[in-house]
């Protein structure tokens, strides 16, 4: 069923007629560099080519296609960006590597491992953010739950922190504090479970968020929990975020300083905040989620083909609806990001 957020997002075709315009009005560095703007527009067309493949596609090579399209889309922001300077913005090389291809346990439990080198880590640096930690195994059911579309059909025993719809409202005085409140959703059950008995739990569950430091559960009483349960049967939380804006702030002021944490996954009114993973000091970044993830399955799917087999039968597989729904999403998905990306970077 379409949600409100669903109806609020570009059809796929204007998505590409943007990313097609590009070719001859992207700013930054493309645009004086002949060489980048040659990597820009053939990485461009190759993005197209393979998603156009990945839709006519099946499960069984889909994921192949949409990673590959994504490698290509990773080419084009790196060389459209102006945070990469000569010698840094022209990618070789995945960055990320599988060491655990064995789906027999479940495909939650398969891990990709990010390296210190490569594509991976070089499109991190392209977006300026933190790459995922290098040598760090990651499994595919912690990565999972960042993906906001694949929440809706998750992946069974996955394990991993899910990325958080962030909903800012207005700004609450208490004396000379001043606070932003907003909301979080979907908070995993069992972290209001345990809530109800470990007031601290809820502490700890948000410590893995970096961008949601200095909370406060309720500015009157800060041992309270505020809990909400969404038509959609989702957990919701109510947060609040210390502000610096002065006494005659307005609500949309406070709602723009709060944003301020989030980041932006789709658009400007579709905001998340992400976890950690491992040791990193900062969120991970979604396109990064995103590429790991589809990174691991197009492994599967070139090298363990009886395996992937198994996994995507629908009359068998309790994972092959979720992988179905992910792939699909991907199509969709994986474009907008980049032009996103793009725009972004290109200003640089």
């Amino acid at each position: 069923m379409a949600t409100w957020r669903d109806l609020a997002m570009p059809r796929s075709k204007e998505v590409w007629r943007e990313l097609r315009g590009l070719r001859t009005a992207v700013g930054g560095p493309v645009q004086h560099d002949m060489d980048r703007r040659n990597v820009f527009v053939s990485s461009l067309e190759q993005a197209q080519q393979f998603t156009e493949a990945a839709v006519g596609a099946g499960a069984a090579t889909r994921p192949v296609q949409i990673f590959y399209a994504l490698s290509q889309f990773g080419r084009a922001i790196a060389a459209s960006s102006g945070l990469l300077g000569k010698g840094e913005w022209r990618l070789t090389g995945h960055g990320i590597q599988t060491r655990n291809i064995d789906a027999s346990q479940g495909l939650a439990r398969v891990a990709v491992t990010p390296t210190a080198k490569g594509s991976f880590p070089g499109v991190a640096r392209a977006l300026g953010v933190q790459p995922m930690e290098a040598q760090r195994s990651v499994s595919l059911g912690e990565l999972w739950p960042l993906i906001p579309e694949a929440q809706k059909v998750p992946l069974p025993n996955s394990s991993g922190l899910p990325a958080l719809y962030f909903s800012p409202g207005g700004l609450v005085y208490r004396g000379d504090d001043r606070w932003c409140r907003l909301s979080l959703s979907p908070v995993p059950q069992d972290v209001k479970v345990r809530s109800q008995v470990d007031p601290l739990s809820v502490d700890v569950f948000l410590s893995r968020y970096p961008s949601m430091s200095g909370w406060s559960h309720t500015p009157d009483a800060p041992d309270s929990i505020q809990w909400r349960l969404q038509d959609s049967g989702a957990n919701e939380l109510m947060v609040f975020l210390p502000s610096g804006l002065d006494v005659h702030a307005r609500d949309a002021d406070g709602r723009r300083e709060a944003l301020e944490r989030a980041t932006f996954y789709r658009g400007p009114s579709d905001s998340y905040v992400f976890p950690e993973i491992g040791d990193m000091s900062g969120p991970v970044h979604p396109l990064l989620a995103w590429w790991a993830i589809l990174f691991g399955l197009s492994i599967l799917a070139r090298y363990e083909p009886e395996s992937w087999a198994g996994i995507i039968d629908i009359d068998d597989s309790s994972a092959a609806n979720a992988v179905e729904h992910l792939l699909e999403e991907a199509i969709v998905v994986i474009p907008h990001l980049a032009l996103r990306a793009i725009n972004d970077v290109s200003v640089c």
